[in-house]
């Protein structure tokens, strides 16, 4: 009977032991994930004194230590009440044309009528677009969300080459610049997260995404 116990108090000691090196692997890995990007900061795009989206950049520490900041993630969510497809591509194409030039653009352009093509009707408030830099195996692309659902996968040169409109040489406003690259005051950066956070797509227009989504896989 004392020989059953013991087996048994060993067995649940050892079992308790397993479950604890579990949890702790689970929890590093975790960790290492969430280091894998790092906010840089928010900012407002700005057109005719109107915020038309408000943005949130990540970027991968490692680079940024060494002074290049290689964007992670591009966070656009949609400020404004209801916004045109045509307006959303003008906007950004007057942006990457200034920034990039005609030969650029040139080369890009497959890969932007695909993203803008991916709207198939107005934005409203609270939408949400993500441009994420994702890597399998040896290969890198860039996954484009539409509140929170994958609607395209792009080469890996299509986060920068955006990216780069708003934050390089030539940005639609210097504010928009500033507040992306973490520059701007403190005061500044929280008053944009709480307009960032507080905006979020409703459960119809995710459910509406999602549409779009069977549409573009029907399509393809």
């Amino acid at each position: 009977m004392y020989h059953y116990l013991l087996s048994l108090i060993t067995a649940l000691i050892l079992s308790i032991a397993t479950l604890t090196a579990s949890a702790e692997q689970t929890s590093t890995v975790t960790t290492g994930f969430e280091e894998e990007s790092k906010l840089q900061g928010y900012g407002a795009f700005t057109s005719l004194n109107k915020d038309w989206m408000l943005m949130a950049l990540y970027v991968d520490p490692v680079d940024e230590a060494k002074g290049t900041a290689a964007p992670q993630r591009l966070e656009i969510k949609i400020s404004t009440e209801k916004f045109s497809q045509r307006r959303f591509r003008s906007l950004w194409l007057n942006a990457l044309a200034i920034e990039h030039g005609a030969e650029k653009m040139a080369a890009m352009q497959g890969e932007l009528n695909q993203f803008f093509d991916l709207i198939q009707q107005p934005l409203t408030s609270g939408d949400i677009l993500i441009i994420e830099r994702t890597q399998f195996g040896d290969n890198t692309s860039n996954e484009i969300k539409i509140n929170y659902h994958t609607l395209a996968n792009l080469s890996s040169d299509f986060l920068p080459f955006m990216v780069k409109s708003l934050v390089g040489q030539h940005p639609p406003t210097q504010a928009l610049k500033s507040g992306l690259m973490g520059e701007e005051s403190l005061r500044t950066q929280t008053n944009l997260s709480i307009r960032f956070d507080r905006l979020e797509p409703t459960l119809p227009r995710i459910a509406e995404i999602s549409r779009w989504r069977k549409r573009i896989l029907a399509s393809n």
